[in-house]
């Protein structure tokens, strides 16, 4: 018996090999390339790079245009998965939050931002519907952060490894700072891992050991951060993995060496830092923002001072030298209100329904390892964001809302395979 041509046409991609690869491009919509070429301008940041180039917002551009050619392709976006009511509700808190903040003006001004996120993940999960798509476009993304962590780990090596206070950085705009750099290496890792572990066996040796390079720099990548927060995200993943594993004692001697080979890497001044946690003043000031950020979520529950008001707020009734919450769930509490804390949270718990919802799907095809691995690997991306994100002010970075859009998009191309399958 044939396989269906979509599952046919997804193996001829499970190789990687360029040739395939293009000619698979050339056979996809404008709405599939401008999404691609949005990933690029967005992670990549040439425009940053090359100020020749750095004459138009790029990366908007292409979600404009991409939104255009879905809509004249004459495509349509459906409510079909818990996430994307539980993101209309959590669009609507944030409009009624700026609507009633003490700083409306902040709160409009910052709109435009968390609006493109909503956009952004209507755009990948109306468009990254096959599972060809999909793997097509997780690919570019793993690449795009590849050549961040391929750069962090040369400028580490080129110092012997040694601790810097100021870490490594990624590309210019939302990775151009050793935190939220760290917090994508812990992203990075877990869909890279289930990339390779998923796709190995369609691989020659080659091929498996530079591809490795994928989570193994994205490891040397959180240790070069110097963040602290990157290094407990990247510990969550290893433990969240072993958990879920079928076979303890591999995973957990993989673990092991993991853990002995991050640990031989780490400076010494980096080993004193985590031990210090809680008590040395970086640590100080963030037990306080945090504090008075549960205080002002106490002082407002239901819809909190204001999307993105937390800086005007704090300066001006708290402490006026005052800086960001750092944690996203301070933020989310004190800005939104216990109302959108709530909602994010049904949104994270969104993510992990999902894709536990992907994996049964997937094993009624006839090749389910590729889908099965994306979703366990994006389940173990959020697990590095929440608890990397439970140091940084990051709730409106790509972090949290491409690996929803991801998400959601897996969910509906595994969907789609198994149309295609019973129809032939």
């Amino acid at each position: 018996m044939r396989p269906p041509p979509s599952v046919a046409g997804a193996r001829s991609l499970y190789t990687l090999r360029a040739q395939s690869i293009w000619r698979f491009l050339m056979t996809q919509p404008a709405s599939y390339w401008l999404i691609c070429i949005y990933l690029f301008f967005e992670y990549v940041r040439p425009q940053s790079i090359y100020a020749a180039i750095d004459l138009l917002p790029w990366a908007m551009l292409s979600i404009v245009l991409c939104g255009g050619a879905f809509l004249m392709e004459g495509r349509s976006w459906r409510f079909t998965t818990p996430a994307d009511w539980t993101l209309a509700c959590f669009s609507l808190v944030v409009l009624l939050t700026s609507a009633t903040a003490y700083f409306p003006a902040t709160s409009f001004a910052a709109l435009p931002l968390y609006v493109s996120w909503a956009v952004i993940y209507v755009l990948i999960s109306g468009v990254v519907i096959t599972e060809q798509r999909f793997l097509v476009f997780i690919l570019s993304f793993l690449l795009y952060n590849l050549k961040m962590s391929l750069h962090a780990t040369r400028s580490w090596a080129s110092i012997g490894f040694a601790f810097r206070d100021w870490g490594v950085l990624g590309a210019p705009g939302w990775f151009h700072n050793s935190g939220e750099f760290g917090i994508e290496m812990t992203i990075f890792f877990p869909i890279s891992l289930c990339f390779v572990m998923a796709l190995r066996r369609y691989w020659g040796r080659g091929k498996v050991a530079l591809l490795a390079l994928l989570p193994a720099t994205s490891v040397i990548g959180m240790l070069a951060s110097s963040s602290r927060g990157a290094v407990l995200g990247g510990g969550a993943v290893l433990f969240w993995f072993l958990m879920k594993s079928r076979h303890r004692v591999r995973t957990l001697i993989a673990t092991a060496a993991i853990v002995v080979a991050a640990v031989a890497l780490l400076p010494q001044e980096q080993k004193e830092r985590l031990t210090s946690m809680g008590s040395d003043p970086t640590s100080v000031s963030r037990l306080t923002y945090w504090k008075d950020g549960i205080a002002i979520t106490n002082q407002h529950p239901l819809l909190g001072i204001g999307y993105a008001n937390w800086a005007d707020y704090y300066r001006r009734y708290v402490n006026p030298r005052g800086q960001l919450p750092h944690n996203i769930f301070v933020q989310a509490g004190s800005e939104l209100g216990y109302t959108g804390l709530l909602v994010f949270g049904l949104l994270i718990g969104c993510t992990f329904v999902i894709n536990s919802r992907t994996r049964k799907l997937a094993r009624q095809l006839p090749e389910s390892a590729f889908l099965f691995g994306m979703a366990n690997g994006l389940d173990g991306a959020l697990v590095g964001y929440l608890v990397s994100g439970f140091f940084v002010t990051v709730l409106y970075y790509p972090f949290f809302w491409i690996n929803l859009a991801m998400t959601v998009a897996l969910h509906r191309a595994t969907k789609h395979e198994l149309r295609q399958l019973a129809v032939t």
